[in-house]
């Protein structure tokens, strides 16, 4: 586990910015989403809402039991960082549930269960020169 750097967890945590979720098919081919919901309670977590994770679903189940890392990716403006890291849990009650509950009630979204990601390497991908770079 590492800690994000506080520029990443503020774009995660900003609504407005673009946040795709890269999961693994059991063929092994990828499957990526748009996850609005995708949030950074702390640095050592990112937590996502599941809404209407079908596939989705199903593949992070899998990557949880094989021990595989999902990508999310974040972007806001020029800037732009992928962060890996290994599914945790997927929670069903509790504060954390409540609290996405809440924040997606206003557009009218309710999530079955919270997904929730410990990071395990973080990648500046901007549009400038430090594009590829590990961040953590």
């Amino acid at each position: 586990m590492v800690a994000m750097p506080q520029e990443v967890v503020s774009a995660l945590n900003t609504p407005s910015a673009s946040k795709v979720l890269a999961t693994v098919r059991p063929d092994g081919s990828a499957h990526t989403i748009s996850v609005g919901s995708i949030v950074a309670p702390s640095p050592e977590m990112i937590a996502f809402g599941a809404i209407l994770m079908k596939e989705t679903g199903n593949n992070l189940k899998s990557m949880k039991e094989k021990g595989q890392s999902v990508s999310v990716l974040v972007t806001q403006e020029t800037k732009s960082y992928q962060v890996r890291g290994k599914v945790k849990d997927y929670i069903t009650s509790g504060p954390l549930f409540d609290q996405m509950n809440e924040n997606l009630k206003a557009i009218g979204l309710k999530a079955v269960g919270v997904w929730t990601v410990e990071p395990t390497d973080v990648w500046n991908q901007s549009a400038n020169y430090d594009a590829g770079k590990k961040m953590a």
